[in-house]
């Protein structure tokens, strides 16, 4: 029988998590996690394994989140509803001083994955409201729009942009799939 840990392991979750968050899968080395995380590399693979085990793990955790932008949609009841819920809080949570900015699926090319399920998940909740549809464009290829959409503000969030202009974008996007 090893002995117990001596850090709690959530908040070690938590920081790893910020650390991809802001400096990507690739930037994050196994000397910055201990670092932050304040504990030895042995202990590190002990409770998470290797790396890429806690990349893993840190990216259900963000997507676990209940402000995730992916399930803001859900209680819309049109597409433009849909659209609406996800762009607001976008630019709610990729502007938020309490975390790195901009989205951790977003922003790591290793996700690639998280992102097709992220749009399929989208495209789901754009045909459950469809039965009143405003638009002609199907679920796919408006979830696909949303979600190149969130990419950029996304983007935008990181490179400085704060929530007023990430608002001032998602209100033209919306007065565009209105036209």
């Amino acid at each position: 029988m090893g002995r117990p840990r001596s850090f709690d392991r959530d908040t070690a979750l938590d920081k790893a998590m910020r650390l991809f968050w802001e400096h990507g899968y690739e930037q994050t080395s196994i000397a910055d996690l201990t670092q932050e995380l304040g504990i030895s590399a042995p202990s590190l693979y002990a409770a998470f394994g290797d790396k890429q085990a806690l990349f893993k793990e840190a990216v259900a955790r963000y997507e676990a989140n209940p402000a995730s932008v992916t399930t803001a949609g859900t209680a819309g009841t049109t597409p433009h509803e849909v659209l609406r819920m996800m762009l607001n809080r976008a630019c709610q949570e990729y502007a938020s001083e309490a975390h790195p900015r901009g989205c951790l699926v977003n922003s790591a090319p290793e996700l690639t994955g998280n992102r097709n399920q992220n749009r399929a998940i989208t495209a789901d909740q754009l045909r459950r409201v469809a039965i009143d549809t405003e638009t002609s464009i199907d679920a796919e290829t408006l979830a696909a729009f949303i979600h190149a959409l969130l990419l950029g503000l996304s983007s935008y969030a990181r490179d400085g942009a704060d929530e007023e202009q990430l608002r001032r974008v998602a209100e033209l996007a919306m007065r565009v799939t209105r036209a």
